[in-house]
């Protein structure tokens, strides 16, 4: 990853927001994951791994700043994914890819439900949303994946380890990933991302209440 730009990798402009950001790597995410594009006989778990990485970056505002210093002056390199064949839209999903495609909805309807709680008049909205998202909450529950560990950022690396060992647990993914808050991760960091999960968390039982 020395010489691609993460911005031209997901497409998305050097000002690009965090939704902006957010938005190119799910859509690039279902389209190019490894388990719906082996049975077109292609293996796309290389993109898909750079996908996860450029997110990672970009979304992080400190390794987002760090990175953009890194690559002033620098010629983008432009990054594209051409498959000759679409993979089917309703591909089975396996793994652990399962879980993060339902954090990942999650996700977006937790994202809707802040905005709307901060307008009137809408509940009605509100509960129908609250429906939607309980069959993502129970199944990532059922899998045994804490409330703290559904936020994007730490779904996508814990979705990129697993890709490493498919035969990895869910229980060993989070332990790996506890692992690597506590070896890779600065005070600072560590302490953000636990604001952020908490928030997360909140949100969610916020909208679970409707």
């Amino acid at each position: 990853m020395e010489t691609k730009n993460y911005y031209d990798i997901l497409g998305v402009s050097v000002k690009a927001s965090l939704d902006e950001i957010t938005a190119a790597k799910n859509t690039l995410a279902k389209k190019y994951h490894p388990d719906a594009n082996m049975k077109n006989g292609i293996d796309t778990t290389g993109q898909m791994q750079e996908i996860l990485e450029a997110y990672s970056v970009l979304s992080d505002t400190t390794k987002r700043a760090e990175y953009d210093r890194s690559i002033s002056g620098r010629k983008p390199v432009l990054q594209t994914y051409d498959l000759k064949n679409e993979a089917p839209q309703d591909t089975e999903d396996s793994g652990f890819v399962v879980y993060w495609k339902a954090s990942g909805k999650l996700y977006d309807i937790i994202a809707e439900s802040d905005e709307l709680i901060r307008q009137k008049h809408a509940e009605s909205r509100l509960a129908q949303l609250a429906m939607q998202a309980l069959p993502y909450i129970i199944l990532l529950r059922e899998a045994q994946i804490p409330e703290r560990y559904w936020l994007p950022d730490i779904m996508n690396w814990l979705l990129f380890t697993w890709f490493k060992n498919r035969n990895y647990t869910v229980a060993y993914l989070l332990s790996l990933y506890d692992e690597h808050t506590k070896k890779d991760m600065t005070m600072s960091a560590g302490l953000k991302l636990k604001s952020r999960s908490r928030k997360y968390e909140h949100s969610v039982k916020r909208l679970m209440k409707y």
